[in-house]
Order: C-alpha cells, then structure tokens, then sequence
C-alpha cells in the first residue's frame, strides 16, 4: 500500500493505541472485543477502571476478560487479551484520576479515544448525571488535550439527546442553558433546591439523562479546541445481530428486560403505544460505525464536529407490537426455568385502565405471595415456580 491509499480500517488501527472509557459497560465490552479480535495488529486497548464494590481493577479485568464476550478471540487468538491495560481512574475524579506516570505512557502512543462511559438511569438525580454524564466529558476532554498523538476521539452520546425535537438532524443543537451554568448550579445549590427546580430546568426534555447527554455535546463544542472529535448516536442498544454471538446481551436494558419481565410472568401490562417505531439498534452495529467514525475522522480530517446518528427509524421499521407478536409465541415455546406466573400480557393504551390491570395484575398477586411467604416463615418474594415445581 502505498502513502496515498486510504488504509482499511483493520490497517488503520494497525500499531496503534486507544483508550477506552466506559469498557466494562455493555457497548465497552463489545468495543473491546471487536477491536482484539477485528484488529489484530492493534497495539494496547488501555482501559479505565477504578476500585468497585471492593473490588481493585485487576481483578476486576480479569472478571472482565472471563465473560462470555470474549470466548471468540480468545479461542482464535488467546494472546490477544494481553493487549487490554488497565488504567487506575475514576470519571468523578480531575483528570479521570489517571495518574501522571499512566498519563506520560499513554501520550507517548495512544492515538483514538472512545468515551462510552455515562450512567444511563433516566430518574438519576440531576447533580449525579451532571457529574457523570457532562463533568466527566470535560475530564475526559482534559485528558485527550494531553495526548499529543490523538488523531481521534469518537464520544458516544444518545438519540434521544434532542428528542424534544419532531426532527433531529445530525447536527449539534444550541443548549437550553449553557453547560458551565448548569455545572456552576449543581456545585453551590443544596441538592432538595437543584430536585425542585430538575423539571423547569430540563423543560420538554423527559428526564435527566437526555438533557445532561445534550448539554455534553455542547461542551464538546465548546471545550475540544482542536481535537478531532465526532459523536456517534445510537438509538436503543440491544442485544448483537451477528458479533460475537447473535443475540448476546448482558444487562436488562430496554426491551431486554420487557421480554425477561414478561417471560417469567411478572410484567402483565404497560402503557405503550405498540404502533410507535421501536428505533432499536443491535450492539455490534453500533461498535462498528464507532470503529469507522474513528477511522473517517483520523483519515479524511474534517473541520468540524460530525455527528452520527445510529438509528433504523423507518428504513427498517420495528414496532412495539411488532416485538409482542414476535417474541411472545417464543417465550411460551422456551419457558424460562423460573416462573413467577405463566407468562401472558398485553400492551393498554389508556392510562386508567393500565392503573387498573396494574392493581390486580402485579400488586394484588404479589401481595398474596408475600402472605405465604410470611405464613411459611419464607422472605417475600421466594414462592417461584421452577421447571421442577
């Protein structure tokens, strides 16, 4: 190949270095695994990981690099793990918490940066995803301005960011209030203050999660300088079309966990409009637009953020009903080993009438099981019926 051909991707990445936040996360896993096993000659996947749960990062990385994601490569190419680092950090912490002498390895040749990391609970209090969703950007963007060798940093954010808008283009929108006043707030207001003012504040937007995703975006705008930045957004990441495994999952997420819900006979009813477009989008679609954003943006260069919706709409057209008709015929078919009821259920389009199914349906059985429970001496909730029940 000569100097003026555009590499392919897998030669892109060939001896390269990236850095990854976010890995031990649903789309960081399969990140991970892609760039090991797609990208051979890649040369270190660093990953940020901080102590949880008493847990420190190496073992955590080993628990990582145990799950069932990874078997594919490792089986075709086991040294491959080697090249996954860990680097001590933590997203609430200036500059990540990456030490100065992890800092002065990676300057020397990490060249593409993927942020993934972000909590996505809807009803997270607005201080929390602030500081997860926004204040770790702008760590994350501290970071990277100290990495001289960056050709590409790919920041995933959300579909929904602008879903107060009937259209949404792929372009960054202005932000109901600038990032550095929400951020200024949320540092000097008393928490039952900033709770209480969370809905003027979000205005038509549905929760937390996508107003901070959307003011993110921004202080990428405002703050990257002259990085190389693209945003992918993906719509609802569910479980893999075809890498590694069809249908691999990891969380109950989304309509995952409807489907699991329904299966062992505890979800009955929900309001949904079952017409209305389900935009899901499988995971490993999503890794390799990430894969190819990164590339476009390291090759081509743009002079501007580009952003990249990562959505099905109606080119490929998913319903709600769609998803019942298809799914529950196979949850009668393959019953789980664990059923709370036999799985049955429908979608209700009026409130009321929901609220109704909900009293009879969920609380008044669960009510009944925990007074057995209590008569037998059990704890609530361990009456389950199993395939040897």
């Amino acid at each position: 190949m000569t100097s003026t051909e555009t590499p392919s991707i897998p030669a892109f990445y060939e001896g390269r270095s990236v850095f990854i936040t976010g890995a031990t996360g649903f789309i960081g896993k399969v990140l991970v695994e892609k760039l090991l096993r797609s990208c051979p000659g890649i040369q270190t996947v660093y990953i940020l990981m901080r102590e949880k749960r008493g847990k420190e990062p190496k073992q955590r990385l080993e628990e990582l690099l145990n799950c069932k994601v990874f078997d594919l490569v490792k089986k075709e190419n086991p040294e491959a793990v080697q090249k996954v680092v860990v680097v001590h950090g933590d997203l609430s912490l200036p500059q990540l918490g990456v030490s100065p002498a992890d800092l002065e390895t990676m300057s020397k040749t990490v060249s593409v940066v993927f942020h993934s990391a972000a909590t996505v609970k809807f009803d997270e209090p607005l201080k929390v995803a602030v500081d997860m969703n926004l204040l770790a950007t702008r760590r994350m963007l501290e970071v990277c301005h100290k990495l001289p060798k960056i050709v590409a940093l790919v920041h995933v954010s959300t579909a929904y960011a602008n879903c107060n808008l009937s259209e949404v283009d792929e372009v960054v929108y202005p932000p109901p209030f600038p990032p550095k006043q929400i951020i200024d707030a949320t540092e000097w207001m008393e928490p039952a203050l900033l709770d209480s003012i969370t809905p003027r504040l979000i205005g038509d937007r549905p929760n937390t999660y996508t107003f901070t995703k959307a003011l993110a975006e921004n202080l990428l705008v405002d703050e990257c300088g002259s990085l190389p930045v693209a945003i992918v957004r993906p719509s609802i990441v569910s479980a893999a079309w075809k890498e590694p495994y069809p249908g691999w999952i990891d969380n109950l997420n989304g309509p995952a966990g409807i489907i699991v819900a329904g299966g062992k006979g505890v979800l009955r009813t929900m309001v949904t409009h079952g017409e209305v477009c389900a935009d899901i989008i499988p995971v490993d679609v999503v890794i390799n637009l990430m894969l190819a954003v990164a590339w476009y943006t390291a090759v081509q260069r743009p002079n501007s953020i580009l952003v990249y919706n990562c959505t099905s709409g109606p080119l490929n057209k998913l319903t709600w009903d769609d998803i019942m008709n298809e799914t529950f015929p196979s949850l009668l078919k393959y019953p789980s080993a664990e059923l709370f009821r036999y799985p049955s259920g429908s979608f209700r389009r009026n409130q009321y009438i929901n609220n109704l199914h909900i009293a009879f349906q969920h609380y008044l059985p669960a009510l009944i099981v925990d007074f057995m429970a209590y008569i037998f001496f059990q704890k609530p909730g361990s009456f389950i019926l199993t395939s040897e029940n």
